[in-house]
């Protein structure tokens, strides 16, 4: 959710109901084959993890089947209470914080964070304290897993100035803009739900998202005390290139004295993103 937005324009308010329709079960499938494959390749394994901005719970509840605890975080009570009904794992404990008020009850072995879920961070301060938060939430040799849209994702969503959804009983209006000077590409969705009584019921919502430099994120990560980082192309974990949609990162905690220095991760969005300390 957009730190600092308008109440009524929340995101996450009336798209809560709609969201694993739409999107998320689709999205998740795409997640679980790229964090299986990236477990596999570095050896990963874990007994406490947390899943940030989990929205209906897809991801922590598939965390909760493979660990002892799953700490699922989100910003928006109306996600939270979807995954509250729709996730029966005993295992799962729900929070209600924003990124930059996150703070777990015990730093966990994994953290995951999904669909490009940061970039509703919209200015570089926010997104450095996200990551700071990170790092203080995982325990040393923890890893960080999280995707973000490129820039070229945002202009291309722009594209497509209106789309229509249909669902059983809703359906979805997504006006979409794209805003060179900041970056940002911003879905103005109106969503119109079906009630008990059949009648319709609007709900308007304003989804704004901040394409970020990879080198940037990068280079905040090994600030934040990541002592490594991989950027990766998230359509097949290979290297990012200038047609990259998504950047999938993967950052591992290191201890006090061996964090890779920020000059070493400086490199421009669109270059191989492989970086180990």
């Amino acid at each position: 959710m957009a730190e600092g937005s308008c109440p009524e324009e929340r995101p996450y308010r009336s798209f809560a109901r709609i969201y694993d329709e739409l999107l998320g079960r689709t999205a998740f499938e795409c997640w679980l084959e790229n964090f299986g494959r990236l477990v596999r390749r570095h050896g990963v394994s874990f007994r406490t993890a947390a899943d940030i901005a989990c929205g209906t719970g897809l991801a922590a509840e598939f965390l909760a089947g493979v660990c002892e605890r799953v700490y699922a975080v989100d910003g928006s009570a109306e996600m939270l209470e979807v995954a509250r009904a729709e996730r029966g794992r005993e295992n799962i404990v729900y929070l209600l914080q924003r990124f930059t008020d996150l703070g777990l009850p015990e730093r966990v072995d994994i953290l995951t964070c999904n669909f490009d879920s940061l970039n509703y961070l919209l200015v570089d301060g926010l997104l450095v304290e996200a990551l700071k938060r990170f790092a203080d939430s995982l325990v040393d040799g923890g890893w960080a897993i999280f995707d973000m849209n490129t820039r070229r994702q945002l202009e291309a969503t722009a594209g497509n100035p209106v789309l229509v959804h249909r669902l059983d009983g809703a359906f979805s209006v997504w006006e979409s803009s794209w805003d060179a000077a900041s970056l940002t590409g911003t879905v103005r969705m109106t969503n119109f739900l079906e009630d008990c009584a059949g009648r319709y019921v609007r709900g308007e919502e304003v989804h704004a998202e901040r394409a970020y430099d990879t080198g940037f994120v990068a280079g905040v990560l090994a600030e934040a005390g990541f002592c490594h980082v991989e950027a990766l192309d998230a359509k097949d974990l290979g290297a990012v290139v200038p047609d990259t949609r998504r950047v999938q990162f993967v950052a591992r905690k290191g201890p006090a004295g061996a964090f890779v220095r920020p000059g070493r991760l400086g490199y421009p969005d669109g270059c191989p993103g492989a970086v180990s300390g």
